[in-house]
C-alpha cells in the first residue's frame, strides 16, 4: 500500500488540478486580505481570537472559515475517484496485484491526506492573511483547543470526501460524484433524508417528530457549521447535551470507517468478479 501511495503522490504532485485546488484556497483567504488595501478593515478593529468569525483568521468576517475545507475536499475526492478508470490504469494496475484490497483501501488514505493538506493549506493562507492586515489579536485561544478545532474540520472534510469518493468509485461516474458533492455541501442530501422520514411520520402516524428533531442536531452539516462558527461554540454543550466536537467524533469517525470499508470490500468483490 505504502509503494501505491508514493506512487499516487507523485502522480497528484504532478497534475495540474492540485495547483488549482491551492489557488482556489489561496484566492479565498489570502486574496480577501489583499483586498483589505482597497477596502480597509474598520480603524481601530481587533481581531477577537483566532478561529472565531471576528477572529484573526477570518480577517473579522471578510475571510474565509475552516468549513471552506470541507467545501473544496469533496470535489477533490470526485476527482480522485475516477482518475485511474479514466485511463485504464486501474485494470493495469489491478491485473499485477495480489492484493485488490491495498489499491482500493489506499484511495480512502489518499484523500484523507489530501484533506489534511487543504486544511494546512487553509490554515497557512489564513495566517499570512492576518499578518498582511496587521491587527492586534486578543483572546487567542490555547493551543489545544486551536488544535482540536482544526481536527475537527479536517474530520469534517474527510466525511463528505470519502461518502463522495465512495459514490465515484461504485459508480465509475466523475458526473455522478459531482452532484453527490454539490448536494451534500448544500445539506441537501441530509435534510432531504430527514424530510422523507417526517413525511413517512406523518403519513402513518408514527409520531417521529420529536425523535427526528433530536437526531437532526447530529446531522455532520450542522456540526460542520458549528466547527466554522469556532471553537467556542465547537464546545458549547448545547440542548443536546453534547458539544458539537463531541457529536463529530461519535458520528463522523464511524462513518469515515464504514465508507473506507464499504468501498474496499464492494470494489474488491465487484473487479474480482
Amino acid at each position: 500500500m505504502i509503494a501505491l501511495l508514493k506512487s499516487d503522490l507523485y502522480r497528484t504532485a504532478r497534475s495540474r488540478w492540485p495547483w488549482v485546488v491551492l489557488a482556489l484556497v489561496a484566492l479565498a483567504t489570502l486574496g480577501s486580505a489583499i483586498l483589505t488595501i482597497w477596502w480597509p478593515l474598520e480603524p481601530g478593529i481587533v481581531y477577537d481570537g483566532l478561529t472565531g468569525r471576528a477572529g484573526a483568521l477570518r480577517l473579522a468576517g471578510r475571510g474565509s472559515s475552516i468549513v471552506l475545507v470541507s467545501t473544496i475536499a469533496p470535489f477533490a475526492a470526485a476527482h480522485l475517484s475516477c482518475a485511474d478508470s479514466d485511463s485504464a490504469f486501474d485494470r493495469t494496475l489491478l491485473s499485477s496485484l495480489r492484493g485488490h484490497v491495498a489499491y482500493f483501501a489506499e484511495k480512502y488514505l489518499l484523500t484523507v491526506l489530501l484533506s489534511g493538506a487543504i486544511l494546512i493549506a487553509y490554515l497557512a493562507f489564513s495566517g499570512l492573511g492576518a499578518l498582511v492586515t496587521m491587527r492586534a489579536v486578543t483572546n487567542v485561544e490555547p493551543f489545544w483547543q486551536v488544535a482540536a478545532w482544526a481536527g475537527e474540520g479536517w474530520l469534517a472534510a474527510c466525511v463528505y470526501a470519502l461518502i463522495v469518493l465512495l459514490v465515484g468509485q461504485l459508480t465509475r461516474s466523475r458526473a455522478i460524484a459531482f452532484i453527490v458533492a454539490f448536494l451534500l455541501l448544500s445539506g441537501a442530501v441530509e435534510q432531504g433524508f430527514f424530510t422523507f422520514l417526517l413525511l413517512v411520520s406523518n403519513v402513518f402516524g408514527l409520531n417521529w417528530g420529536p425523535a427526528l428533531e433530536a437526531a437532526l442536531a447530529w446531522a455532520p452539516y450542522v456540526t460542520t457549521a458549528a466547527v466554522g462558527n469556532g471553537v467556542a461554540d465547537m464546545l458549547a454543550v448545547d440542548a443536546t447535551g453534547f458539544a458539537p466536537a463531541v457529536r463529530a467524533l461519535i458520528v463522523c469517525v464511524p462513518l469515515c470507517l464504514a465508507c473506507a470499508g464499504l468501498g474496499t470490500l464492494v470494489g474488491t468483490k465487484r473487479d474480482l468478479a
